[in-house]
């Protein structure tokens, strides 16, 4: 375990390096349907995406589902940018072998660790892609171990299989105004929002 926690170390310090930002404050213009690029994609071929200059627009099946998320929590949805499959696999270990669509998008800044991932996965890969998000989760762990704010998020960070589909969510915004009544409280408060945007998830793909 301990080898693979550093393996995975070394793979996320070198995806770090295609993140830009400096600090945690956010300053979200979201709407249901833009975000940013990332800048590091010299193609520009993010998953499940159409792009129009530096923006894209997300398409298929999880558009619904993304849009859904924002709606029901408005500006507190930070996830911006975009992972391409091929940095979805140097992050997680989640091949394109093992999915028949993905949607993982992220906070574009080195601070922030807001985030959404759903997988579509094959039938015989779902327990894999289960263990790789799992050992990932511990990897953030140990990296913002000395960061109350995202160590609360991480911790709260919930993941859940409906039918093919694997879904993990690590979201909270702000929290900074919480800090002050300790890391349980801004666990708890984050564990609720993410627990209800599993809830508003699993309704809407079971009613598909």
């Amino acid at each position: 375990m301990r080898m693979k926690v550093k393996m995975l170390l070394g793979i996320f310090a070198v995806s770090l390096l295609i993140i830009t930002g400096c600090n945690n404050n956010h300053a979200n213009s979201n709407t249901s349907d833009r975000a940013y690029v990332n800048e590091g994609n010299e193609e520009g071929d993010a998953v499940n995406t159409l792009q129009v200059g530096t923006q894209y627009k997300v398409t298929g099946p999880m558009d619904e589902l993304r849009d859904a998320v924002i709606v029901m929590i408005g500006e507190n949805y930070w996830p911006d940018t975009l992972l391409t499959r091929e940095e979805l696999a140097e992050r997680t270990g989640i091949s394109e072998d093992l999915y028949e669509d993905c949607f993982a998008e992220y906070q574009h800044t080195e601070a922030g660790v807001d985030m959404m991932i759903l997988i579509e996965a094959k039938e015989d890969s779902i327990e894999m892609i289960e263990k790789y998000l799992n050992d990932y989760r511990e990897v953030l762990l140990h990296i913002y171990s000395q960061q109350p704010q995202n160590r609360a998020k991480i911790s709260a960070s919930r993941m859940e299989i409906v039918d093919n589909y694997v879904c993990y969510v690590q979201l909270g915004a702000d929290i900074s105004d919480m800090e002050e009544g300790g890391e349980e409280a801004m666990t708890d408060y984050c564990r609720e929002i993410n627990e209800k945007v599993l809830d508003l998830i699993e309704k809407k793909i079971l009613s598909t």
